[in-house]
């Protein structure tokens, strides 16, 4: 049997636009969990209001640290000017379990490493505490007072993120299973394989 133990980060998806979140399965309940700062990089889990009871819970093990809970949602369709439509739906969520990153390296070595990854097709610059806009979206954010995106390690658990920030707030958590100075392995991705190499 598949266990349940740890911490999982809730897999984003491009339709997911709220902060970051992770759950844990305790007493047949799943607990909900937002994050907060603490100090320098590191992050502590705030419990959420939010709690399901995992008996009344529909969900599969994708693999052994990835789990889909499904949960009814209303899917709201717009035909024309006059006619829309609202269905309900299931939604499947996937989190993924969080690991201790694997590394050598500190946390000041790390932020200094630069790489590109590579998702849908698009190369995408793996650099910490560096704006990723580009130069037209810099122009834009610079004339309307905003801060543009950039990567922020940040470390819960012995876990290493790159936590995208967009206009100073935390958006997005890509876990390192392993870094090094030659490459980096990233997972939390929506899609298989569910994890990337960046180097």
């Amino acid at each position: 049997m598949k266990s349940l133990n740890g911490t999982w980060l809730m897999v984003k998806t491009g339709d997911d636009y709220g902060p970051p979140e992770f759950i844990e399965f305790k007493n047949d309940q799943i607990i909900h969990f937002d994050l907060e700062k603490k100090s320098g990089d590191k992050l502590v889990k705030k419990t959420s209001e939010w709690n399901e009871k995992l008996i009344e819970s529909k969900y599969e093990f994708i693999n052994d640290n990835r789990i889909r809970i499904y949960r009814m949602g209303k899917t709201h369709t717009v035909i024309s000017e006059a006619e829309s439509k609202i269905e309900d739906t299931e939604y499947g969520i996937d989190y993924e379990r969080i690991t201790p990153t694997e590394t050598e390296l500190t946390a000041n070595k790390i932020q200094k490493l630069e790489f590109k990854a590579e998702w849908n097709n698009e190369k995408i610059p793996f650099v910490f505490n560096t704006e990723l806009d580009s130069k037209s979206i810099k122009e834009i954010n610079n004339e309307l007072n905003r801060e543009g995106q950039k990567l922020v390690l940040e470390n819960l658990q012995g876990t290493y993120f790159a936590s995208v920030y967009d206009n100073g707030k935390r958006r997005t958590l890509i876990g390192i299973k392993e870094i090094t100075e030659e490459k980096a392995i990233l997972y939390g991705f929506p899609e298989i394989p569910y994890q990337i190499i960046a180097k």
